[in-house]
């Protein structure tokens, strides 16, 4: 490599698109062409696939009242169903393209609602998905810190579910602090596995590294979260293309990781290698 200190450049075994984020992208695909489509938000936490999609004619609505006419795909992370209702009433063609792991998630959640739990969200409040999970149950309470759960009172009951993409090692410390703080307590691990997998061989590869760069949407909360856990490991930078990326922090590095959100395309990855690959310096 032409680096003058042979910096080289190795990619996590699980990176970019999850299932449920190809799904998305793949109905969207097919929509293309059509007049009058629109996304309810952006259809995945990532803004340069985002603006492709408005090129292609995918307009991206943040407000019912922004759509007049036509189709409105339902993006990965769900909705409530509420919102699901208000689009109906408008008479517009709903396509749906919620992952289907999220779906799995807004069942257990009304299930658990209707069986007279105290329902328990571990998640980010302010996060799509979390929102589309909390209307499925009336009383939900989401926890974003394990912290916040001190201001739990007692119930008798208490389901806890998850949001797809928070970590197994923080749903187990709450799940087991729970645990004094209901009669009965039932628990549904909704982490999706790829999730799993994509934070598991993240961390792997950065105890091997000087650096971790995590590519993925400043938005993307499990783009965050692997920025997070690589963070424990090593020096770790969190960026959305390689434009954004402090040039400065490759002096002196050997050995540079890279890994990516579950809504990051490939060929930012590709892009952000290929570079790093032919970056001279010092």
């Amino acid at each position: 490599m032409a680096n003058k200190n042979k910096m080289k450049v190795y990619l996590a075994e699980r990176a970019g698109f999850c299932f449920g984020v190809k799904r998305a992208m793949d109905i969207v695909s097919e929509l293309e062409g059509e007049e009058d489509v629109y996304t309810f938000g952006p259809l995945i936490h990532n803004p340069q696939v985002v603006e492709k999609l408005r090129q292609k004619g995918i307009k991206c609505a943040e407000n019912i009242k922004d759509i007049v006419k036509g189709k409105v795909v339902i993006r990965a992370h769900g909705v409530s169903p509420r919102t699901i209702q208000e689009l109906k009433e408008l008479k517009l063609k709903i396509v749906d393209a919620t992952c289907p792991y999220v779906k799995k998630v807004h069942k257990l959640t009304k299930k658990l609602d209707q069986e007279g739990y105290q329902v328990i969200i571990l998640g980010e409040k302010e996060h799509p998905e979390v929102i589309g999970i909390k209307g499925n149950s009336e009383n939900a309470i989401v926890i974003e810190k394990l912290e916040d759960i001190e201001s739990l009172k007692s119930y008798s009951k208490i389901g806890l579910v998850s949001q797809t993409t928070q970590s197994k090692d923080k749903f187990k410390l709450l799940s087991d602090k729970l645990t004094d703080y209901a009669d009965e307590l039932k628990v549904y691990n909704t982490i999706c596995n790829a999730t799993e997998q994509r934070q598991k061989t993240a961390v792997k590869l950065a105890k091997q590294m000087d650096l971790i760069i995590v590519l993925g949407g400043y938005n993307s909360g499990n783009t965050r979260r692997l920025a997070e856990l690589c963070s424990k490991e090593t020096e770790t930078v969190h960026i959305e293309q390689f434009s954004d990326l402090d040039k400065a922090i490759l002096d002196d590095k050997e050995k540079v990781g890279v890994t990516a959100g579950a809504s990051t395309p490939d060929y930012l990855i590709e892009d952000l290698i290929q570079k790093l690959e032919s970056y001279t310096v010092g």
